[in-house]
């Protein structure tokens, strides 16, 4: 590699590590450490990858694209966003692969690469989403909000936090979402939903909502 690695590894079942860097490739290796191949992008790839169920690997460049690459490192389909895709890929359990770009949109796009709906936010996207149960999306702004997405494409609701929302969310096994904003805060949800609690120390914010 040549490049910075800002990207996340993700491990396939069969062992191979597939990981972006700022040389604008996205790698693959087999557990040994060996390349498998490799596949160029048009700019830096600083989204983390994907797996998807069958095998096909998703991952976001700086060249507005989110690609979609068969195991073999050929591509299936490439989608273009307005503006750099930074944010990571999260995908449904029928397929449909989430992901945001800085052209301020959290994007639906089906599993052969055609939209299926996209979400305004008021900012760039570089959080990336994380799915519910209940199919619900999660995703943070740089317009300082945290959006719950309806399938459908609609807002179910959203939690205005006191700075940018880079953090990518996460989900207890209890339900409680749990994400991070610049304001210095953690902010918990219980059961996705309800009023903003903020307490804190001198040292690190903690919300509970």
């Amino acid at each position: 590699m040549n490049g910075d690695i800002f990207s996340s590894p993700a491990i396939s079942s069969d062992g191979t590590i597939y990981v972006g860097s700022w040389d604008k490739y996205l790698y693959a290796f087999d557990p040994s450490g060996t390349l498998k191949w490799k596949f160029l992008t048009e700019n830096l790839v600083e989204s983390s990858p994907a797996i998807g169920s069958d095998g096909t690997v998703y991952v976001g460049s700086r060249d507005r694209h989110c690609y979609a690459l068969n195991p073999n490192g050929t591509l299936k389909w490439k989608y273009l966003t307005g503006s750099n895709v930074e944010s990571s890929p999260a995908i449904s359990p029928e397929g449909t692969v989430y992901f945001g770009s800085q052209d301020n949109y959290l994007h639906a796009v089906n599993s052969d690469g055609t939209l299926k709906w996209k979400f305004l936010t008021g900012d760039d996207i570089n959080s990336s989403p994380t799915i519910g149960l209940d199919g619900t999306v999660y995703i943070g702004s740089n317009d300082d909000y945290l959006y719950a997405i309806n399938t459908d494409g609609t807002l179910r609701w959203k939690y205005k936090a006191g700075g940018d929302i880079y953090s990518s969310p996460a989900i207890g096994s209890d339900g409680t979402l749990y994400v991070g904003s610049d304001d210095g805060n953690i902010y918990a949800f219980e059961k996705a939903s309800g009023p903003a609690i903020v307490v804190s120390d001198t040292s690190l914010n903690f919300g509970y909502v």
